[in-house]
């Protein structure tokens, strides 16, 4: 694996620590622990041919991109949240018009997908290599699950962290070579945040 600086939670935790109110705050502060859990759970997934890169910049904009992890089966974009409740999606629509919308107990999330859409195309982008497949995730750290599996939104995985260990350590055609090969690539083209 290849080192690196920057640690998982490292750019919530900072902004934890801004002049906010006390609830914003608590936020980022359990922001930072969920992307904390994130981050061990990927580091541990190493004996399976797992290297993950925490906390880097978005290029062209302010935040950053929680995870990513390179797994014998791709690349995954990994955004981590520590929200309580209940994950669910909501469908409406049919054909080429149906529309679903991710819910968290009672607050709609559906903006979280599309933020993690345009995560994976930045860094589908910056690979360049239609062979290797970049796919997103929203991993909900400290939400209730009533399903197994998680849910497929509009392309984005939205899951628990036993679904995105599962997931990743799934074999795949990348071998412990090519692995360590994209990820120096994703370092070199991702700035810590």
């Amino acid at each position: 694996m290849v080192e690196h600086e920057g640690f998982a939670g490292a750019s919530a935790y900072r902004e934890s620590r801004q002049p906010h109110g006390a609830r914003d705050r608590a936020a980022w502060r359990a922001g930072a622990d969920g992307e904390r859990a994130v981050g061990r759970l990927l580091d541990e997934l190493a004996d399976a041919g797992v290297c993950a890169v925490h906390d880097r910049r978005m290029p062209g904009t302010l935040g950053n991109i929680d995870h990513i992890a390179i797994a014998p089966s791709g690349v995954y974009v990994i955004d981590a949240k520590n929200y309580t409740g209940h994950p669910r999606v909501e469908t409406s629509g049919a054909g080429s018009a149906v529309v679903h919308r991710l819910y968290i107990g009672r607050d709609e999330h559906t903006d979280l997908v599309r933020a993690v859409r345009r995560q994976v195309r930045a860094v589908a982008g910056e690979l360049a290599e239609p062979s290797v497949p970049v796919r997103g995730i929203l991993c909900f750290v400290g939400a209730e699950w009533e399903v197994l599996n998680g849910y497929l939104v509009d392309g984005v995985g939205v899951t628990s962290t036993r679904g995105v260990a599962e997931l990743l350590r799934m074999p795949g055609p990348l071998d412990p070579v090519r692995v360590d090969a994209l990820q120096r690539r994703v370092l070199a083209a991702f700035d810590p945040a």
